[in-house]
C-alpha cells in the first residue's frame, strides 16, 4: 500500500452492502441462471467501520469473475469471523467450490483485485484443500461496542419459534436454518421431516415456501391449517419474475436472504410496531 495514500472509512451496514453487492450482479446471474447463496456469521457486527466502497468493488468484480467462469448453478458466499468480535477484527469472505481452476483464480485476483485488497488491510488466504475457493480475509472495526448480540428481537415471545422450511434449493434451506437458530428456533426443514411429524404443519408456528413449490393443493391446505392454528406463512421469492398475481396473508421476502432479513421478518410478523423497528434493507411486500 502506498503509505502516502489516505486510508478511507465510513460506518455502513453489512448487511445493505450485500443488498447493493447482489444488484451490481444481477443481470449476470439472470443471464447465467446462478443462483447466490449468502451465508453469515451472526456474531459479525451488523454496523462495523472500514472502506465499504473498495469492499464492494473487490465483492463485486470477483463474483463477476466467477459468474462468467464457473459451471456451478448456486454460488455461496460466506461471512464469517470470531465468536467475539471486539474493536478490531478480521472477516472472512470466502465464495465455495467454484469449480474454477486454482491458476486462473489467482491470476485473477492478482492482476485485478490485489490492489484494492491491499487497500483494506486485508490478504488473499491460499487455501490447500479447497483449491477452487476464493478466500480473502480484511479487518474491520466494530462501531457496536458492548453488545454481544448484533440482533435483538424486542419481546422474548418471538424468541424460540418452531418453524417448517420447504426451500426448492437445500443450500438456501441449510442458510435460513443456522440464521434463525441464531434466535433459538427449532427448524425443520423439507418434507421428509413434515412426514416424520405426521404432515401436521399446525405443529409450527412459521411456515417458509419457496414459491416454485406452491401448487392450488399447498394454498388450501395451508388456509385450512390457518383457520385451526395460528400458522405465519411467508414466501421465499425469487429476485426474478415475481409474480404480482400471488396472494397471500402474509408477508414474503426475496433472496438472497441477510442475517438481518430474518430479523426484519421475525418483527413483522410479531411486532405490532414493526414499521419503527424495521432496518432500511428489507425488500418485504405485504400481501
Amino acid at each position: 500500500m502506498d503509505l502516502n495514500e489516505e486510508t478511507i472509512e465510513d460506518t455502513f451496514n453489512i448487511n445493505k452492502v450485500l443488498e447493493t453487492l447482489f444488484s451490481s450482479v444481477k443481470s449476470i446471474a439472470h443471464e447465467k441462471r446462478i443462483e447466490l447463496i449468502y451465508e453469515m456469521d451472526a456474531t459479525i457486527p451488523r454496523r462495523l467501520r472500514g472502506d465499504s466502497d473498495t469492499l464492494l468493488l473487490v465483492l463485486s468484480k470477483i463474483l463477476t469473475f466467477v459468474f462468467q467462469k464457473s459451471d456451478r448453478k448456486e454460488i455461496v458466499l460466506s461471512l464469517s469471523s470470531v465468536e467475539d468480535f471486539l474493536y478490531e477484527e478480521f472477516i472472512s469472505f470466502k465464495i465455495q467450490e467454484t469449480h474454477i481452476d486454482k491458476e486462473k483464480l489467482l491470476s485473477f485476483l492478482k492482476i485485478h483485485v490485489s490492489k484494492e485488497i491491499e487497500m483494506l488491510g486485508g490478504n488473499i488466504v491460499d487455501d490447500h484443500e479447497n483449491i477452487s475457493d476464493i478466500h480473502l480475509s480484511i479487518p474491520f472495526k466494530n462501531v457496536e461496542l458492548g453488545f454481544r448480540r448484533h440482533y435483538r428481537l424486542p419481546d422474548k415471545k418471538i424468541v424460540g419459534k418452531k418453524i417448517l422450511l420447504l426451500c426448492s434449493n437445500e443450500k438456501t434451506a441449510q442458510s435460513l436454518k443456522k440464521m434463525f437458530q441464531y434466535f433459538l428456533y427449532d427448524v425443520h426443514v423439507g418434507m421428509d421431516e413434515l412426514k416424520k411429524h405426521g404432515n401436521d404443519l399446525a405443529l409450527y408456528d412459521i411456515l417458509i415456501i419457496s414459491e416454485q413449490m406452491i401448487t392450488e393443493k399447498t394454498k388450501e391446505t395451508i388456509a385450512n391449517i390457518q383457520e385451526l392454528a395460528p400458522l405465519k406463512y411467508v414466501v421465499l421469492r425469487d429476485p426474478d419474475g415475481l409474480k404480482d398475481d400471488m396472494k397471500t396473508d402474509s408477508e414474503h421476502f426475496i433472496k438472497p436472504i441477510t442475517q438481518e432479513k430474518i430479523f426484519d421478518l421475525i418483527i413483522s410478523l410479531y411486532d405490532e410496531k414493526s414499521g419503527t423497528e424495521k432496518s432500511d434493507t428489507t425488500q418485504m411486500e405485504k400481501v
